[in-house]
């Protein structure tokens, strides 16, 4: 049985695979993200159970602050005509939410399916 992992050990992950993932974000198609997070996951070793959790938080910030950022460099109304659009109540902040949460999805499944790749 593997010993957990530590807190700070996490935290380096998770700091990791945000900063690969921004900076792949910009050069790569989305799902670059998710391969990069499956090549991560099976070079560090990870647990699998460690692996989806470290993934979807990863996924989740890289993917909000993403979508904040952007938004904030190059103002625009398209957000809050898609807030608008779909039944969040017209916040824009619930859309990088939601967005978040599909990148962290993708982040995550893909972390887990590296980790497992680790263990056959």
């Amino acid at each position: 049985m593997r010993k957990p992992l530590s807190f700070s050990y996490q935290l380096a992950i998770v700091l990791i695979m945000v900063v690969i993932g921004a900076i792949a974000g910009i050069y790569l198609p989305w799902y670059a993200l998710g391969i990069l997070f499956a090549f991560l996951a099976y070079i560090l070793r990870l647990p699998t159970g460690n692996a989806f959790v470290l993934g979807l938080i990863s996924g989740f910030l890289v993917w909000a602050i993403s979508a904040y950022w952007i938004n904030l460099q190059h103002p625009s109304s398209l957000p809050g005509r898609m807030a608008n659009l779909f039944p969040l109540g017209g916040s824009v902040l619930v859309l990088y939410v939601l967005s978040g949460f599909f990148g962290g999805l993708t982040g995550g499944v893909w972390a887990w399916a590296g980790a497992k790749l680790r263990f056959k």
